[in-house]
Protein backbone atom coordinates (compact mmCIF):
# COMPACT_ATOMS: atom_id res chain seq x y z
CA UNK A 1 0.00 0.00 0.00
CA UNK A 2 1.37 3.11 -1.01
CA UNK A 3 0.13 6.86 0.49
CA UNK A 4 0.92 9.80 -1.10
CA UNK A 5 -0.41 13.22 -0.51
CA UNK A 6 -0.80 15.24 -3.72
CA UNK A 7 -1.10 18.90 -3.53
CA UNK A 8 -2.68 19.52 -6.88
CA UNK A 9 -2.47 23.30 -8.58
CA UNK A 10 -4.93 26.15 -7.56
CA UNK A 11 -6.99 25.63 -10.62
CA UNK A 12 -10.48 25.64 -11.57
CA UNK A 13 -12.67 24.34 -14.84
CA UNK A 14 -15.74 26.21 -15.16
CA UNK A 15 -17.77 25.52 -11.43
CA UNK A 16 -15.54 22.63 -10.35
CA UNK A 17 -12.41 23.32 -8.79
CA UNK A 18 -9.33 21.30 -8.60
CA UNK A 19 -9.72 19.66 -4.97
CA UNK A 20 -6.03 20.29 -3.15
CA UNK A 21 -4.55 18.20 -0.47
CA UNK A 22 -5.48 14.97 -1.44
CA UNK A 23 -5.21 11.96 0.14
CA UNK A 24 -4.32 9.25 -2.46
CA UNK A 25 -4.37 5.12 -1.62
CA UNK A 26 -2.56 2.86 -4.31
CA UNK A 27 -2.83 -0.50 -3.96
CA UNK A 28 -2.90 -3.98 -6.49
CA UNK A 29 -3.13 -7.40 -6.28
CA UNK A 30 -2.01 -10.11 -8.24
CA UNK A 31 -2.08 -13.68 -8.21
CA UNK A 32 -1.03 -16.68 -9.92
CA UNK A 33 -2.56 -20.49 -9.56
CA UNK A 34 -1.49 -23.94 -10.74
CA UNK A 35 -4.34 -27.06 -10.06
CA UNK A 36 -4.04 -30.25 -9.72
CA UNK A 37 -7.67 -32.32 -10.14
CA UNK A 38 -8.16 -35.84 -9.61
CA UNK A 39 -11.55 -36.98 -9.39
CA UNK A 40 -13.15 -40.17 -10.00
CA UNK A 41 -16.33 -41.85 -11.89
CA UNK A 42 -15.93 -39.64 -14.65
CA UNK A 43 -16.21 -41.13 -18.60
CA UNK A 44 -12.96 -40.35 -20.61
CA UNK A 45 -14.63 -37.20 -22.08
CA UNK A 46 -15.21 -35.54 -18.90
CA UNK A 47 -11.53 -35.64 -17.41
CA UNK A 48 -10.42 -32.16 -18.27
CA UNK A 49 -10.76 -29.08 -16.64
CA UNK A 50 -9.56 -26.91 -19.16
CA UNK A 51 -10.78 -27.19 -22.74
CA UNK A 52 -7.45 -29.94 -23.69
CA UNK A 53 -6.26 -30.72 -20.58
CA UNK A 54 -6.91 -33.60 -17.69
CA UNK A 55 -6.01 -32.56 -14.21
CA UNK A 56 -3.98 -29.10 -14.63
CA UNK A 57 -4.53 -25.97 -15.47
CA UNK A 58 -3.26 -22.29 -14.54
CA UNK A 59 -5.85 -19.63 -12.98
CA UNK A 60 -4.54 -16.16 -12.03
CA UNK A 61 -6.74 -12.51 -11.29
CA UNK A 62 -5.18 -9.03 -10.49
CA UNK A 63 -6.86 -6.10 -9.84
CA UNK A 64 -5.62 -1.97 -9.10
CA UNK A 65 -6.99 0.33 -7.04
CA UNK A 66 -6.79 4.00 -6.25
CA UNK A 67 -8.82 5.61 -3.14
CA UNK A 68 -8.95 9.16 -3.36
CA UNK A 69 -10.36 11.46 -0.43
CA UNK A 70 -10.24 15.00 1.27
CA UNK A 71 -11.29 15.69 4.83
CA UNK A 72 -12.98 19.16 5.87
CA UNK A 73 -14.57 19.58 9.30
CA UNK A 74 -14.00 15.70 10.59
CA UNK A 75 -15.57 14.57 7.50
CA UNK A 76 -13.99 12.13 5.20
CA UNK A 77 -15.22 11.65 1.77
CA UNK A 78 -13.75 10.31 -1.75
CA UNK A 79 -14.17 7.16 -4.03
CA UNK A 80 -12.79 3.91 -4.40
CA UNK A 81 -11.58 3.19 -7.91
CA UNK A 82 -11.12 -0.17 -9.09
CA UNK A 83 -9.37 -1.70 -12.71
CA UNK A 84 -9.62 -5.29 -12.85
CA UNK A 85 -6.71 -5.83 -16.50
CA UNK A 86 -7.11 -8.67 -18.29
CA UNK A 87 -8.78 -11.33 -15.93
CA UNK A 88 -12.39 -11.51 -14.43
CA UNK A 89 -13.57 -9.48 -11.83
CA UNK A 90 -12.41 -9.97 -7.90
CA UNK A 91 -15.36 -10.71 -5.56
CA UNK A 92 -13.30 -9.97 -2.46
CA UNK A 93 -14.15 -6.81 -0.72
CA UNK A 94 -10.52 -5.60 -1.35
CA UNK A 95 -9.86 -5.95 -4.35
CA UNK A 96 -13.33 -5.28 -6.18
CA UNK A 97 -16.28 -2.49 -5.80
CA UNK A 98 -15.64 1.28 -7.57
CA UNK A 99 -17.75 3.61 -5.13
CA UNK A 100 -18.15 6.68 -3.47
CA UNK A 101 -17.67 7.05 -0.18
CA UNK A 102 -17.92 9.08 3.15
CA UNK A 103 -16.73 8.61 6.70
CA UNK A 104 -17.50 10.74 9.82
CA UNK A 105 -18.38 9.89 13.84
CA UNK A 106 -21.94 8.68 12.29
CA UNK A 107 -19.98 5.69 10.76
CA UNK A 108 -19.12 4.79 6.67
CA UNK A 109 -21.68 5.54 4.22
CA UNK A 110 -20.32 3.40 0.74
CA UNK A 111 -23.09 4.92 -2.64
CA UNK A 112 -22.41 2.07 -5.36
CA UNK A 113 -20.47 -0.63 -3.73
CA UNK A 114 -21.11 -4.31 -5.13
CA UNK A 115 -19.76 -5.71 -1.73
CA UNK A 116 -22.73 -5.33 0.94
CA UNK A 117 -22.18 -5.76 4.13
CA UNK A 118 -22.76 -9.39 4.78
CA UNK A 119 -19.81 -10.32 2.22
CA UNK A 120 -17.96 -7.98 4.63
CA UNK A 121 -19.00 -8.80 8.12
CA UNK A 122 -20.05 -12.37 8.18
CA UNK A 123 -17.25 -14.97 10.00
CA UNK A 124 -17.49 -18.33 7.46
CA UNK A 125 -14.76 -20.62 5.69
CA UNK A 126 -14.32 -23.73 4.00
CA UNK A 127 -15.81 -24.78 0.57
CA UNK A 128 -14.43 -26.53 -2.65
CA UNK A 129 -12.20 -25.49 -5.39
CA UNK A 130 -15.21 -25.76 -7.92
CA UNK A 131 -12.97 -24.41 -11.10
CA UNK A 132 -10.91 -27.33 -11.25
CA UNK A 133 -13.91 -29.81 -10.49
CA UNK A 134 -16.35 -31.25 -13.01
CA UNK A 135 -20.03 -31.12 -11.84
CA UNK A 136 -21.90 -31.42 -15.08
CA UNK A 137 -21.61 -34.85 -16.19
CA UNK A 138 -23.56 -38.26 -16.95
CA UNK A 139 -25.24 -39.42 -14.36
CA UNK A 140 -23.95 -43.01 -13.80
CA UNK A 141 -23.73 -43.37 -17.50
CA UNK A 142 -28.05 -42.74 -17.47
CA UNK A 143 -27.87 -40.51 -20.65
CA UNK A 144 -28.79 -37.54 -18.80
CA UNK A 145 -25.95 -35.10 -18.76
CA UNK A 146 -27.39 -32.77 -15.76
CA UNK A 147 -26.42 -31.05 -13.31
CA UNK A 148 -26.70 -31.81 -9.50
CA UNK A 149 -26.72 -28.22 -6.98
CA UNK A 150 -24.12 -27.90 -4.47
CA UNK A 151 -23.55 -25.31 -1.91
CA UNK A 152 -19.78 -25.57 -2.79
CA UNK A 153 -18.46 -21.52 -0.73
CA UNK A 154 -19.09 -19.66 1.84
CA UNK A 155 -20.56 -15.95 0.81
CA UNK A 156 -23.99 -14.70 0.15
CA UNK A 157 -26.40 -14.12 -2.28
CA UNK A 158 -26.05 -10.01 -3.13
CA UNK A 159 -22.69 -9.57 -4.45
CA UNK A 160 -21.63 -13.10 -4.46
CA UNK A 161 -22.78 -16.33 -4.85
CA UNK A 162 -22.78 -19.61 -3.14
CA UNK A 163 -23.61 -22.18 -5.87
CA UNK A 164 -22.18 -24.36 -8.02
CA UNK A 165 -25.18 -24.15 -10.63
CA UNK A 166 -22.77 -24.65 -13.44
CA UNK A 167 -24.46 -24.11 -16.62
CA UNK A 168 -23.89 -20.45 -16.21
CA UNK A 169 -22.28 -19.54 -12.65
CA UNK A 170 -20.52 -17.21 -12.14
CA UNK A 171 -23.63 -14.80 -13.37
CA UNK A 172 -21.40 -11.54 -14.23
CA UNK A 173 -18.72 -10.29 -13.64
CA UNK A 174 -20.43 -7.43 -11.95
CA UNK A 175 -22.36 -7.81 -9.11
CA UNK A 176 -25.42 -5.39 -8.59
CA UNK A 177 -24.90 -1.92 -6.69
CA UNK A 178 -25.80 -0.99 -3.24
CA UNK A 179 -26.07 1.61 -0.44
CA UNK A 180 -23.88 0.52 2.90
CA UNK A 181 -24.19 1.90 6.14
CA UNK A 182 -21.47 0.62 8.71
CA UNK A 183 -21.96 2.13 12.68
CA UNK A 184 -18.62 2.88 14.46
CA UNK A 185 -17.08 0.48 16.55
CA UNK A 186 -19.34 1.02 19.77
CA UNK A 187 -17.42 0.01 22.99
CA UNK A 188 -19.32 -1.58 25.60
CA UNK A 189 -16.67 -2.16 27.95
CA UNK A 190 -12.95 -1.92 27.82
CA UNK A 191 -12.72 -4.89 26.51
CA UNK A 192 -15.37 -5.48 24.27
CA UNK A 193 -17.46 -3.80 21.43
CA UNK A 194 -19.75 -3.94 18.97
CA UNK A 195 -20.37 -3.09 15.06
CA UNK A 196 -23.90 -2.90 12.76
CA UNK A 197 -24.04 -2.79 8.85
CA UNK A 198 -27.22 -2.87 6.70
CA UNK A 199 -27.50 -2.59 2.79
CA UNK A 200 -29.92 -1.62 0.50
CA UNK A 201 -30.20 -3.27 -2.96
CA UNK A 202 -32.53 -2.78 -5.23
CA UNK A 203 -32.84 -4.59 -8.03
CA UNK A 204 -30.06 -6.99 -8.20
CA UNK A 205 -30.31 -7.03 -12.03
CA UNK A 206 -28.83 -3.31 -12.09
CA UNK A 207 -25.19 -4.26 -12.20
CA UNK A 208 -23.90 -1.06 -13.77
CA UNK A 209 -22.93 -2.44 -16.96
CA UNK A 210 -25.68 -1.03 -18.93
CA UNK A 211 -28.57 2.05 -18.72
CA UNK A 212 -30.28 1.26 -15.07
CA UNK A 213 -33.33 0.73 -16.58
CA UNK A 214 -31.41 -2.38 -18.69
CA UNK A 215 -31.21 -5.95 -17.30
CA UNK A 216 -28.21 -7.61 -17.44
CA UNK A 217 -28.59 -10.28 -19.38
CA UNK A 218 -27.36 -13.87 -17.34
CA UNK A 219 -26.55 -11.86 -14.27
CA UNK A 220 -28.86 -14.17 -12.29
CA UNK A 221 -30.53 -17.10 -14.62
CA UNK A 222 -29.41 -20.27 -14.40
CA UNK A 223 -30.93 -23.15 -17.19
CA UNK A 224 -31.10 -26.74 -15.94
CA UNK A 225 -31.66 -29.79 -18.49
CA UNK A 226 -30.61 -29.66 -22.24
CA UNK A 227 -32.47 -27.80 -24.95
CA UNK A 228 -35.87 -29.86 -25.11
CA UNK A 229 -38.10 -31.73 -22.89
CA UNK A 230 -38.30 -30.05 -19.35
CA UNK A 231 -35.68 -27.78 -19.61
CA UNK A 232 -36.17 -24.50 -17.15
CA UNK A 233 -34.76 -21.11 -16.76
CA UNK A 234 -34.83 -19.95 -13.42
CA UNK A 235 -34.22 -15.51 -13.20
CA UNK A 236 -33.24 -15.07 -9.41
CA UNK A 237 -33.47 -11.53 -9.55
CA UNK A 238 -34.87 -9.51 -6.41
CA UNK A 239 -35.94 -6.26 -5.54
CA UNK A 240 -35.22 -3.95 -2.16
CA UNK A 241 -33.01 -6.81 -1.03
CA UNK A 242 -31.61 -5.53 2.39
CA UNK A 243 -28.78 -6.83 3.77
CA UNK A 244 -27.66 -6.46 7.88
CA UNK A 245 -24.26 -7.78 10.10
CA UNK A 246 -23.73 -7.74 13.82
CA UNK A 247 -20.09 -7.89 14.99
CA UNK A 248 -19.69 -8.60 18.53
CA UNK A 249 -15.67 -8.60 19.86
CA UNK A 250 -14.24 -9.48 23.85
CA UNK A 251 -11.36 -9.54 24.77
CA UNK A 252 -10.93 -12.63 27.17
CA UNK A 253 -7.24 -11.87 28.43
CA UNK A 254 -4.36 -10.79 27.35
CA UNK A 255 -3.73 -13.67 24.39
CA UNK A 256 -7.81 -14.56 24.18
CA UNK A 257 -10.33 -12.97 22.12
CA UNK A 258 -13.46 -13.46 20.91
CA UNK A 259 -15.36 -12.74 17.72
CA UNK A 260 -19.18 -13.16 16.82
CA UNK A 261 -21.34 -12.68 14.20
CA UNK A 262 -24.67 -12.81 12.59
CA UNK A 263 -25.55 -12.10 8.83
CA UNK A 264 -28.69 -11.98 7.18
CA UNK A 265 -30.59 -11.54 3.76
CA UNK A 266 -34.08 -10.27 2.77
CA UNK A 267 -35.43 -9.76 -0.27
CA UNK A 268 -38.76 -10.26 -2.62
CA UNK A 269 -38.20 -12.73 -5.71
CA UNK A 270 -38.77 -11.06 -8.86
CA UNK A 271 -37.77 -13.59 -11.11
CA UNK A 272 -39.78 -16.56 -12.16
CA UNK A 273 -39.09 -20.78 -13.40
CA UNK A 274 -40.09 -21.62 -16.66
CA UNK A 275 -40.77 -24.51 -17.93
CA UNK A 276 -40.21 -25.49 -21.83
CA UNK A 277 -41.79 -28.98 -22.76
CA UNK A 278 -40.03 -28.50 -26.34
CA UNK A 279 -37.36 -26.32 -28.24
CA UNK A 280 -39.98 -24.63 -29.92
CA UNK A 281 -41.86 -23.86 -26.77
CA UNK A 282 -42.67 -20.14 -27.09
CA UNK A 283 -45.18 -19.92 -24.07
CA UNK A 284 -43.14 -21.81 -21.27
CA UNK A 285 -45.18 -22.36 -17.93
CA UNK A 286 -43.90 -19.98 -14.94
CA UNK A 287 -43.73 -21.05 -11.51
CA UNK A 288 -43.05 -18.23 -8.57
CA UNK A 289 -39.73 -18.57 -6.81
CA UNK A 290 -39.61 -17.96 -3.01
CA UNK A 291 -37.93 -14.91 -1.67
CA UNK A 292 -34.08 -14.49 -0.69
CA UNK A 293 -33.88 -15.41 3.16
CA UNK A 294 -30.67 -16.31 4.33
CA UNK A 295 -28.54 -15.92 7.26
CA UNK A 296 -25.02 -16.90 8.61
CA UNK A 297 -23.85 -17.08 12.12
CA UNK A 298 -20.15 -17.40 12.39
CA UNK A 299 -18.15 -17.43 15.68
CA UNK A 300 -13.34 -16.88 15.87
CA UNK A 301 -11.65 -17.95 19.00
CA UNK A 302 -8.15 -16.58 18.92
CA UNK A 303 -5.90 -18.09 21.36
CA UNK A 304 -2.14 -17.20 21.47
CA UNK A 305 -0.83 -18.34 17.93
CA UNK A 306 -4.33 -20.78 17.21
CA UNK A 307 -7.42 -19.39 15.61
CA UNK A 308 -10.49 -21.61 15.65
CA UNK A 309 -13.54 -20.47 13.67
CA UNK A 310 -17.37 -22.08 13.46
CA UNK A 311 -20.14 -21.13 10.93
CA UNK A 312 -23.34 -22.05 10.10
CA UNK A 313 -25.63 -20.45 6.87
CA UNK A 314 -28.89 -20.94 5.72
CA UNK A 315 -30.93 -20.54 2.26
CA UNK A 316 -33.94 -21.57 3.94
CA UNK A 317 -36.45 -22.12 0.85
CA UNK A 318 -34.88 -18.99 -1.32
CA UNK A 319 -35.36 -19.27 -5.04
CA UNK A 320 -36.75 -22.30 -4.97
CA UNK A 321 -40.25 -23.63 -6.57
CA UNK A 322 -42.12 -27.31 -5.51
CA UNK A 323 -42.86 -27.82 -9.41
CA UNK A 324 -39.28 -27.88 -10.46
CA UNK A 325 -36.98 -28.58 -6.60
CA UNK A 326 -39.03 -32.24 -6.03
CA UNK A 327 -36.38 -33.55 -3.56
CA UNK A 328 -36.49 -30.33 -1.37
CA UNK A 329 -36.36 -26.74 -1.34
CA UNK A 330 -33.91 -26.38 2.04
CA UNK A 331 -30.33 -25.31 1.80
CA UNK A 332 -27.58 -25.26 4.29
CA UNK A 333 -23.92 -25.46 5.12
CA UNK A 334 -21.63 -25.90 8.00
CA UNK A 335 -17.58 -25.70 8.70
CA UNK A 336 -15.48 -25.75 11.47
CA UNK A 337 -11.37 -24.69 11.27
CA UNK A 338 -8.15 -24.55 12.88
CA UNK A 339 -5.20 -22.01 12.26
CA UNK A 340 -1.71 -21.89 13.38
CA UNK A 341 0.58 -19.42 12.81
CA UNK A 342 4.38 -19.94 13.46
CA UNK A 343 6.17 -17.14 12.41
CA UNK A 344 5.78 -15.95 8.41
CA UNK A 345 3.98 -19.49 7.92
CA UNK A 346 0.33 -20.57 8.79
CA UNK A 347 -1.56 -23.52 8.20
CA UNK A 348 -4.78 -23.59 7.98
CA UNK A 349 -7.30 -27.08 8.60
CA UNK A 350 -10.53 -26.80 7.51
CA UNK A 351 -13.69 -29.02 7.09
CA UNK A 352 -16.90 -27.98 5.31
CA UNK A 353 -20.42 -29.59 4.60
CA UNK A 354 -23.58 -28.38 2.80
CA UNK A 355 -26.54 -29.69 1.60
CA UNK A 356 -28.90 -28.58 -1.07
CA UNK A 357 -32.24 -29.94 -2.43
CA UNK A 358 -30.83 -33.24 -1.36
CA UNK A 359 -27.83 -32.94 -2.91
CA UNK A 360 -24.93 -33.10 -0.48
CA UNK A 361 -20.79 -31.84 -0.09
CA UNK A 362 -18.18 -32.70 1.96
CA UNK A 363 -14.53 -31.06 1.87
CA UNK A 364 -11.64 -31.65 4.22
CA UNK A 365 -8.98 -28.55 3.22
CA UNK A 366 -5.07 -27.59 4.11
CA UNK A 367 -3.71 -24.81 3.12
CA UNK A 368 -0.23 -23.54 4.41
CA UNK A 369 1.12 -20.02 3.04
CA UNK A 370 4.49 -18.24 3.85
CA UNK A 371 5.11 -14.97 4.18
CA UNK A 372 8.14 -15.38 1.68
CA UNK A 373 8.31 -10.82 1.83
CA UNK A 374 6.19 -8.18 2.78
CA UNK A 375 3.09 -8.45 0.58
CA UNK A 376 4.48 -11.87 -1.34
CA UNK A 377 2.71 -15.22 -0.26
CA UNK A 378 3.22 -18.56 -1.71
CA UNK A 379 0.91 -20.81 -0.92
CA UNK A 380 0.09 -24.38 -0.78
CA UNK A 381 -3.19 -25.99 -0.49
CA UNK A 382 -4.74 -29.66 -1.10
CA UNK A 383 -8.49 -30.17 -0.93
CA UNK A 384 -10.42 -34.08 -0.65
CA UNK A 385 -13.93 -33.81 -1.18
CA UNK A 386 -16.96 -36.09 -1.95
CA UNK A 387 -20.75 -34.93 -4.28
CA UNK A 388 -23.27 -37.01 -3.61
CA UNK A 389 -26.71 -36.23 -5.84
CA UNK A 390 -28.83 -35.53 -8.87
CA UNK A 391 -30.88 -33.04 -10.48
CA UNK A 392 -33.65 -31.93 -8.05
CA UNK A 393 -36.80 -32.31 -10.19
CA UNK A 394 -35.37 -36.07 -11.29
CA UNK A 395 -36.44 -38.34 -8.89
CA UNK A 396 -36.49 -41.46 -11.12
CA UNK A 397 -32.15 -41.06 -11.32
CA UNK A 398 -30.15 -42.91 -8.63
CA UNK A 399 -27.71 -40.43 -6.61
CA UNK A 400 -24.62 -40.07 -7.80
CA UNK A 401 -21.18 -39.98 -6.12
CA UNK A 402 -18.03 -38.79 -7.32
CA UNK A 403 -14.96 -38.20 -4.97
CA UNK A 404 -11.74 -36.11 -5.65
CA UNK A 405 -8.15 -34.48 -4.97
CA UNK A 406 -7.38 -30.77 -6.15
CA UNK A 407 -3.70 -29.88 -4.90
CA UNK A 408 -3.29 -26.47 -5.89
CA UNK A 409 0.43 -24.39 -6.02
CA UNK A 410 0.28 -20.60 -6.17
CA UNK A 411 1.46 -17.26 -5.03
CA UNK A 412 -0.51 -14.09 -4.04
CA UNK A 413 1.38 -10.35 -4.14
CA UNK A 414 -0.37 -7.23 -2.64
CA UNK A 415 0.95 -3.96 -3.38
Amino acid sequence: MINNSICAADVSTGKLPVVSDLNVKLGAYASFESGFSNQNKLLKSEKKISANKEGFAFYNDAAFYASISNEINDIEYGGKIVLVPTVKAKVIPAYNGSHVFIKGFYGRVELGSPIPVAANMMISDGGIPIKYIKTSTAHLKQSKNLNSSFLTSDGCFIGDDLTADLDSAPYSSEPPRTINYYTPNFEISDASKVQIGVSYTPDTANTGIGSPSEKSDGINKRTIGKDGVDRFEIDRSVKDAITTGIVFEQKLKEDIGLKLALTGEYGNSTGKAKKFISKEDTEPKEYKLGDLRSFNIGAELEVNDFTYNACYGSWGKSFTTTELHKAGRDSYYYSVGAAYKYNATTTKLTYFASERFKNKANAIKLNITYLLAKGFKPYAEVSSYILKGKPEFYNELKSRTTKGTVFLLGVKLTL
